[in-house]
């Protein structure tokens, strides 16, 4: 009886996180969108900074993993899986960052597609491609 309730909330509850997640993902397609055509660079550089915090938690992982098999070395483990956390916290907070400020202008963009007016300035939008939206910006 208990499973079968279970079941029928897993059931019921599901479709719900789906929806959200999918919202998402339509959002960060539009926004990466909006970055490969405003700044195809900047875009390169936001999937090297995606595919370097992979990296960092495929080494964490592996570290982990070596700390079980030799516990007496964890001190040494430590400082290494220190550096990993760090870098990887690094990059991820940059990597926000300069997502949170591209989701900016891509809101920007649309409110001024959507009102007729100039909120997006053209210097903001000739500016961005022509790169001079630096990482160092962010």
């Amino acid at each position: 009886m208990n499973r079968v309730i279970l079941l029928i909330l897993i059931i019921t509850l599901n479709p719900f996180g789906c929806n959200e997640t999918e919202k998402q993902v339509d959002v960060q397609n539009k926004v990466n969108a909006f970055i490969i055509e405003m700044n195809p660079d900047l875009y390169q550089s936001m999937t090297r900074m995606r595919k370097e915090i992979t990296l960092a938690d495929t080494k964490i992982q592996q570290l982990y993993e070596l700390k079980g098999l030799f516990p007496n070395q964890r001190e040494m483990i430590d400082k290494s899986l220190k550096q990993w956390h760090e870098l990887r916290k690094n990059l991820k907070f940059t990597l926000n960052n300069i997502y949170d400020k591209v989701e900016a202008a891509y809101v920007a963009y649309k409110i001024d597609e959507i009102q007729g007016k100039k909120k997006f300035s053209l210097y903001l939008t000739s500016a961005f491609k022509r790169g001079e939206y630096r990482l160092s910006e962010c």
